[in-house]
């Protein structure tokens, strides 16, 4: 008797369960997959001076998270009125650490290996395969003009950066 209480009872659970559970409509079906909103700012991002890539962000979409490196000159000077006067030949290559979409852009930290130094960039679209990056946060000599944002575009996932 109690065992067939149990198996009543263990019925009654499924078949509520069943009830409950909603059948996918046809427009539910047919629906497109939500992109995240990250995987527009994936992939190579390149920003040229006189003629040549200076600037390097490859970005990768792992999960709901972006990861990556920031390739840059050692040493940068700008004008006074904050746009690049010369770049270095010698590049580091800093990780992304931490990815965070704000309302501005996605606000990169990345960390170079050689310094152990964390800087900020924010990567924000201006259009489809086109955007603009800043630094942010970062800690400026005396007397050095606060720099415009630097114009990146999007190349091919396979593109060879060339370098200067």
């Amino acid at each position: 008797m109690r065992r067939l209480v149990l198996i009543a009872l263990l019925l009654f659970c499924i078949g509520g369960v069943a009830m409950a559970q909603q059948s996918m409509t046809g427009s539910m079906q047919n629906a497109p997959a939500r992109k995240s909103p990250l995987a527009e700012y994936a992939g190579a991002w390149i920003g040229t001076f006189e003629g040549h890539a200076w600037l390097t962000l490859r970005l990768t979409l792992q999960g709901a998270e972006i990861t990556g490196t920031v390739q840059h000159p050692h040493d940068v000077k700008f004008t006074d009125q904050g746009e690049l006067k010369s770049v270095s030949e010698e590049q580091a290559t800093a990780a992304v650490q931490n990815s965070v979409l704000t309302n501005d852009g996605l606000l990169l930290t990345v960390k170079d290996p050689d310094t152990q130094e964390t800087d900020r960039y924010l990567l924000r679209l201006t259009s489809a395969g086109t955007g603009e990056v800043k630094m942010v946060a970062m800690s400026m000599p005396p007397g050095m003009p606060k720099p415009k944002p630097w114009k990146v575009t999007k190349v091919g996932a396979n593109a060879v950066t060339p370098t200067r």
